[in-house]
């Protein structure tokens, strides 16, 4: 039941409040516009307080190492929904899933307080609710037609968010990403079918279940699991995204408002890479093993073609994104690493960005709309000014570098250590990417940040025409609780940690081992 309503009641809720002012008469109209953007934020708390005591209660109450790989918490007995092909609402979580229900519903909330003014509020706080419902809908179907659909539902409030509250260019990014995230849906799609087709004999033995999805594999030809594979690779790193399926990404970041960035860059990527662990990985474990190379060759691609790029970037929100892309590497490298602590850092790592991505979208978005530009030459000694805001800036680039004590290192030192268990004195050529990814953060903050000609005031961009200011209380109070966690988590991992490293190596034991040994592979 929790599930359910974490589902789908934002989604109604955020139906209604658009759909209320064009039916009531204009007096009530004007009241419903008025309270809109306090409802969205009431229903988004009340569902972070829900998701958060489930979590609290599942890593205090739940022996997550007495618990079979492909068993859920929080379960629903499935309800047929269209019993005729076997489409059934069937949700719950597990040690993959939990964190990233919990960090959806942490990470929406937080984009409306930062963006608490937004024009048009009420249509883009219900726009935000509606995408809260679809993203946690993701993460919790075991029904692969439901998960489908809340796939594909993701894609609506995002377009129009960048389409109504984007930049000069928004319709083109909009178009973009559209087009690039739809095509690649539709290849996921097929392999989905194909799935279908091949979990029963005939029509009244088939279903979209997840775990009938799952052994489908076994009953069909290699060459046909590894086309399905492929085809599931493509749907979900192109939302990842990775190279070579990432050029949508940075003219969507670009042009999307701060709220659509921080839920773009927070949660919606990581929908890549959940689909890839939780159906590719999980359904087809011996293609997994089969392309290892080619999984190490789009983490590296993305983890270095991220890095050089973002050395020539002068747009905030173009550096941030091209750094997203390099993060989105590291995630591909520790599933090719094929050990436990590799997958766990994966999962760290989806988690950690999920909450720094946010930080660093925030800061640039207060950027843009304090100075009225997002050029980094532009501005120098930004600290004279705007001190909450560069003590927020420092304090996102250093954990999105790897600084110790914050979430990011945890994960890039799992990846990197399960990479050197796995293929050697290889690993220098990640290592040194990340030293790369130092190097533009730093200089880049000690552009913006301190330097200066003038000590006392610094240098101001042409684009602004009123005096400097820091940022508001609300774009403070978010950016405040996300640096917060952030150091929460780079000193006390194990609140998710544990979890993420028993599903680690359940995949490993239940299906990566056996097809290691099949494919003639050492672990």
């Amino acid at each position: 039941m929790i599930l359910t309503i974490l589902a789908l009641a934002p989604i109604v809720v955020g139906l209604v409040l658009m759909a209320l002012p064009h039916i009531l008469p204009e007096d009530y109209s004007a009241q419903v516009r008025r309270v809109s953007r306090n409802v969205c934020m009431g229903v988004a708390l009340a569902l972070l307080a829900i998701s958060t005591w489930a979590a609290a209660s599942s890593l205090s109450d739940v022996d997550w190492m007495s618990i079979a790989f492909g068993q859920y918490e929080l379960e629903n007995t499935p309800f047929e929904v269209i019993p005729q092909i076997g489409v059934s609402w069937h949700v719950g979580v597990d040690a993959l899933s939990l964190p990233m229900v919990w960090l959806t519903a942490l990470v929406v909330p937080l984009s409306m307080l930062v963006e608490w003014d937004a024009k048009k509020g009420h249509y883009f706080h219900p726009l935000l609710l509606i995408m809260e419902g679809a993203m946690i809908g993701v993460f919790v179907s075991l029904d692969l037609f439901v998960f489908y659909v809340f796939w594909e539902l993701t894609l609506i409030p995002m377009f129009f968010l960048i389409l109504v509250w984007g930049g000069e260019d928004r319709r083109y990014a909009a178009m973009k990403f559209f087009i690039y995230t739809f095509t690649a849906s539709v290849l996921m799609l097929i392999g989905i079918l194909v799935m279908y087709f091949n979990t029963g004999a005939t029509l009244s033995e088939r279903s979209f279940d997840m775990a009938a999805m799952l052994d489908s594999g076994s009953q069909m030809s290699e060459g046909l699991r590894h086309l399905v594979w492929l085809l599931l690779l493509v749907g979900f790193a192109t939302k990842m995204p990775s190279v070579p399926v990432h050029t949508w990404l940075p003219d969507a970041h670009v042009q999307a408002p701060t709220a659509g960035s921080m839920i773009l860059a927070g949660v919606m990527l990581k929908m890549g890479a959940y689909g890839f662990l939780r159906v590719a990985v999980t359904a087809f474990p011996a293609s997994t093993v089969a392309f290892v190379p080619l999984l190490v060759f789009m983490g590296m691609a993305s983890l270095a073609y991220g890095a050089w790029v973002c050395m020539g970037q002068t747009n905030l929100k173009r550096m941030v994104a091209y750094s997203s892309v390099s993060h989105m590497g590291l995630i591909f490298l520790g599933i090719a690493t094929m050990q436990p602590l590799g997958i766990a850092g994966a999962l760290f790592m989806m988690f950690a960005h999920g909450i720094i991505s946010p930080l660093l979208f925030a800061v640039a978005g207060a950027f843009k709309h304090h100075y009225h530009t997002l050029e980094i030459g532009s501005m120098r000694g930004i600290a004279h000014h705007s001190p909450w805001l560069a003590g927020h800036m420092m304090l996102g680039w250093m954990a999105s570098l790897g600084l110790p004590l914050m979430a990011g290192f945890v994960a890039e030192v799992a990846v990197m250590i399960a990479f050197w268990m796995t293929f050697g004195w290889v690993v220098l050529i990640p290592a040194l990417t990340l030293v790369i990814t130092a190097v533009y953060y730093l200089v880049s903050m000690q552009r913006t940040i301190f330097e200066s000609n003038d000590p006392h005031q610094g240098s101001l961009p042409d684009t602004l025409d009123h005096e400097p200011r820091d940022i508001t209380w609300h774009e403070n109070a978010g950016m405040t609780i996300l640096g917060a966690l952030t150091i929460l988590f780079g000193i006390m991992p194990f609140l998710f940690w544990d979890m993420m490293s028993y599903w680690g190596t359940e995949v490993m034991v239940e299906a990566l081992a056996d097809a290691m040994q099949s494919e003639g592979v050492t672990p």
